[in-house]
């Protein structure tokens, strides 16, 4: 079932805009030291009748359009929008690096990847890649932001020059102990080139690092991650969304309930 999820999923078509770098944030319970980095295209709602968020978290993010960009630059740019204003939250409830869990899921493991490793926090990546520039060029999930980057002259080599130092492979290094990489053995959305060369950066840079390899595809893998963030907390898998966890909505000139930037 979780398979056809997948297949569904590659068939959808991508919204015309991909160069906003505003982004929402989900403020959630202010004593938790959590940090959400969601999917691609995914609202919080979604991500969470999905159960891919077990944990309470301090702040959850929906990734702006241009995280996947056809202008490479924004790329990079909406990245680091999102590792800022997440560092700003942490540090406005005193919480350190070393207390701190970034989980980032899929497209969200790029901004968890730089953020813990700048603050040196222990991380979760679900379903990520080596390199940004190669998986939006390679994985068919991404294949229409490539055409349209393609139609404006843009090449491999324009992603190549403006993510460089940015890529999820080369942010393992300060990574904090007891990370966790979470790989789907059948997914469609991560070409096998790139989640081979993830893993042998982790071989090389953060050795140990936990890895799970799930038997599954992409929407599986999320899905079954969630058993796996709870353990790095030492709570029970089996737990379910908290009706009771404080959600903070803070809407700046837009209906929805989240904090915009």
């Amino acid at each position: 079932m979780f398979d056809l999820v997948d297949m569904f999923l590659l068939r959808r078509g991508i919204p015309a805009d991909d160069q906003s770098l505003s982004f929402r944030r989900i403020d959630g319970h202010p004593a938790s030291k959590v940090i959400y980095f969601l999917p691609w295209h995914t609202p919080f709602t979604l991500a969470r009748c999905a159960a891919f968020l077990p944990l309470d978290f301090l702040a959850a993010y929906e990734m702006p359009p241009s995280i996947v960009s056809s202008e490479p630059a924004l790329c990079a740019q909406a990245m680091l929008r999102l590792v800022a204003d997440a560092e700003q939250v942490l540090a406005a409830h005193n919480v350190v690096g070393k207390d701190a869990l970034i989980i980032g899921l899929s497209v969200g493991s790029y901004p968890a990847t730089n953020l813990a490793s700048r603050i040196g926090a222990r991380v979760c990546v679900v379903a990520s890649a080596d390199r940004a520039d190669l998986v939006i060029w390679e994985s068919f999930a991404t294949r229409i932001v490539k055409q349209r980057a393609m139609q404006k002259g843009y090449e491999l080599a324009h992603y190549s020059e403006a993510l460089l130092g940015t890529h999820p492979a080369e942010k393992l290094r300060c990574l904090g102990p007891n990370s966790l990489f979470v790989f789907g053995r059948r997914d469609p959305f991560i070409p096998a080139a790139r989640g081979n060369g993830l893993l042998r950066a982790i071989d090389m840079h953060a050795p140990r690092a936990h890895i799970v390899k799930i038997q599954g595809g992409h929407f599986k893998t999320l899905i079954a991650s969630g058993r796996y963030q709870c353990r790095m907390l030492g709570i029970e898998s089996t737990r379910t969304w908290s009706s009771r966890m404080p959600i903070t909505f803070q809407p700046l000139g837009v209906p929805s309930s989240a904090t915009e930037q």
